[in-house]
């Protein structure tokens, strides 16, 4: 079984409206999204040849929805949610990516450099 890893960072603001804590203040985070695929074969001819898929793919399939949802955006007007957890955006974003990365394991996001949650469905 081969599992891959990419990569990617943005940054985004939130507020969650039921918190009994500081996040219940508007407030951002410098996130990281890391996409996990995985298979069990490689591809075997043409350009991509010995690839679980290509690098490039991924970002060419991840970072426009980095950019229409998350980068530099406000999380609650985009997800349309009072309360986009770590947690909600992690599985909200394996949905959204799984019809277009086959093989898609789990997604992880770190919140901070310390706070991650994975989501594996």
């Amino acid at each position: 079984m081969y599992e891959i890893e990419k990569s990617f960072t943005f940054e985004a603001g939130h507020v969650l409206k039921h918190h009994d804590g500081k996040c219940s203040q508007p407030h951002g985070h410098s996130y990281k999204l890391t996409v996990v695929l995985c298979a069990v074969q490689l591809i075997a001819e043409g350009p991509k040849k010995n690839m679980v898929i290509d690098f490039l793919d991924i970002g060419t399939i991840v970072k426009p929805m980095i950019e229409k949802y998350f980068d530099h955006h406000w999380i609650n007007d985009t997800l349309q949610t009072d309360s986009p957890t770590a947690e909600f955006m992690a599985r909200w974003i394996y949905e959204y990516l799984q019809p277009f990365l086959p093989g898609l394991k789990s997604i992880s996001l770190n919140e901070t450099a310390t706070a991650k949650v994975t989501y594996t469905p």
